[in-house]
């Protein structure tokens, strides 16, 4: 396989082995994109394209075929708020029928997989969600500063040392399940806890010692335990350490 090349205006060329008519209804299939708080759905009787079948009928038959996996990415055109007859799915939902009907019928398997890629071009380039994501994201993070703000003003001392707040010992808000393990969590204040900056940089250090430990809560208490830090921030514990 050659290398990934990216061109000066910041363009990489997909070779293909779809033909054109196939990709000309990936073409069709973005203007069906909706759009509903920064997530993208595709109607399940506009899968013939990304499905590679004739017909929206056979295309629909495959999805009830695999409903059992792509359950949890279906939703219904009432969820969402649109005019229409049939289900609408999650763009991954399509992604993970694309590697199943990969390994389910190895003599398209390339095709299959090249229509996995146009999906991932059109979701990723698609302007609306774009911007819906984008204003979703800045609503996210309004609350979040909202939340760390509250908790600031709601601490006045270390919740693992008990050490006062001031000059020496700056306030920190740490995320007890790291943002990028869990984004669901970055603006919950069960997820969050105020201390030190010395403790903070302390607990990273002592986490980086660890191999393959990541930022969690099991992580978390296991440092508190260690150190002889108190537990009484953690709703979970069943143990205190003095």
């Amino acid at each position: 396989m050659k290398p990934i090349e990216l061109s000066d205006n910041n363009e990489i060329l997909l070779k293909t082995t779809l033909s054109k008519g196939q990709v000309a209804k990936f073409n069709s299939l973005s203007k069906e994109l909706v759009v509903k708080n920064g997530a993208a759905y595709l109607s399940i009787m506009q899968l013939h394209g990304a499905l590679l079948t004739r017909s929206k009928e056979t295309a629909k038959s495959i999805v009830q075929a695999y409903r059992n996996i792509l359950r949890i990415y279906l939703v219904t055109a009432d969820e969402l708020e649109v005019q229409s007859e049939h289900d609408f799915i999650r763009p991954i939902g399509v992604q993970i029928l694309l590697d199943r009907l990969a390994t389910d019928r190895p003599l398209r398997a390339s095709e299959y997989r090249a229509s996995s890629a146009l999906l991932t071009y059109i979701v990723a380039a698609h302007p609306q969600l774009a911007v819906d994501s984008s204003i979703e994201a800045k609503k996210v993070a309004s609350f979040k500063d909202g939340v760390i703000k509250k908790l600031k003003s709601e601490h006045q001392v270390c919740q693992l040392t008990g050490q006062a707040f001031g000059k020496e010992h700056e306030k920190h808000v740490h995320h007890i399940v790291a943002e990028a393990i869990n984004p669901g969590l970055a603006a919950d204040k069960n997820n969050l806890i105020v201390i030190t900056g010395s403790v903070h940089d302390e607990y990273h250090a002592w986490v980086n010692t660890i191999p393959g430990a990541e930022i969690s809560r099991a992580t978390m208490r296991n440092f508190a335990r260690q150190k002889g830090y108190s537990l009484d921030w953690d709703k979970n514990a069943t143990v205190r350490v003095a």
